[in-house]
């Protein structure tokens, strides 16, 4: 029997509570939705590499429910860029969380073929592959008997990470499908790795730039996950661009979730952004939200490429 030692016992049960839920809104092996991915569609489909025609990086910092104790946290880093030859490009991505005692970590790399369906739509496929790795800190928990066999030592579990997706897009679009990760982990009953189309992410995105006047652009995106395993959600949001810099946003998650977005296009290859999830549930009363800040960098792009800025 565990007791947990802390002066207010109900936030601890709820941030228990908050825990669960997180862990089962994961892409793949990763366990933290980052809300921002309409700017970093990369980070979830590697069909989008070299999308910006440019060397493209990315990166945000993650801190869910501000103000409550051992609250989830992460970061996501990615580059990627065409190549020489255009109809091929490269990208990589590392990504860090913290949930709870279980620290994870991952990396891959990605390789995607391009071809052109028309003078300004793109199609592409990609592969992904890389490792992740999940280390359970059981010594952090406290515990009435220190003698506990099940708890006072660190456990580490490692699995390939094999990925796919493809995408179009052109100026004024982008959809895309992905499968984040092939191999489902079973970390916390047998720890077998293997292929279960039935326990694996599907995400599905896409969005449309209206352009209303030189000075005013209107964004909608969505992004679908299905998990047949575990939860689904979809997400919709718009996005306004204003003057070609103030980026303004909201967006609703049907698991109760809805977010704002602003950003600012410091320049043509330098964007920041953040964004604060607020869930409609009951559990907003313990904690001051999600806050996700990211910062995108692009080091140099062509004129004709798809909306440099934005995309």
């Amino acid at each position: 029997m565990i007791k947990i030692i802390k002066s207010n016992f109900i936030n601890y049960t709820i941030g228990c509570i908050l825990l669960l839920v997180c862990s089962s809104n994961c892409f793949a092996q990763r366990e933290i939705i980052m809300s921002q991915y309409m700017y970093n569609k990369y980070s979830i489909n590697p069909a989008f590499a070299g999308s910006h025609e440019s060397l493209s990086l990315f990166a945000s910092y993650r801190k869910q429910w501000l103000g409550f104790d051992h609250s989830a946290s992460g970061g996501i880093a990615t580059i990627h860029s065409p190549l020489k030859n255009e109809t091929m490009a490269l990208g990589a991505q590392v990504y860090s969380e913290k949930v709870g005692v279980t620290n994870n970590t991952g990396f891959n790399i990605s390789y995607a073929y391009r071809t052109n369906i028309s003078n300004t739509t793109k199609l592409s496929f990609a592969l992904s592959a890389g490792f992740y790795n999940q280390n359970n800190n059981w010594s952090d928990v406290t515990i009435i008997d220190p003698e506990d066999p099940l708890f006072g030592y660190a456990e580490q579990l490692s699995a390939p990470w094999l990925g796919f997706g493809t995408a179009v897009y052109n100026n004024n679009y982008f959809i895309g499908l992905s499968i984040p990760s092939l191999v489902y982990s079973d970390n916390y009953e047998t720890g077998e790795n293997k292929l279960d189309f039935g326990k694996i992410d599907y995400l599905f995105t896409g969005g449309y730039f209206f352009h209303i006047n030189s000075n005013f652009t209107l964004n909608p995106a969505t992004l679908v996950r299905v998990n047949p395993n575990t939860t689904s959600f979809i997400d919709f949001s718009t996005t306004a661009i204003i003057n070609n810099a103030l980026i303004c946003g909201v967006s609703y998650r049907t698991t109760n979730e809805i977010v704002g977005i602003l950003g600012y296009q410091i320049s043509p290859q330098t964007r920041i952004t953040y964004s604060l999830d607020y869930t409609l549930e009951k559990l907003s009363n313990y904690n001051n939200g999600t806050h996700e800040i990211a910062l995108q960098f692009n080091f140099g792009y062509k004129i004709n490429t798809p909306n440099p800025k934005f995309f």
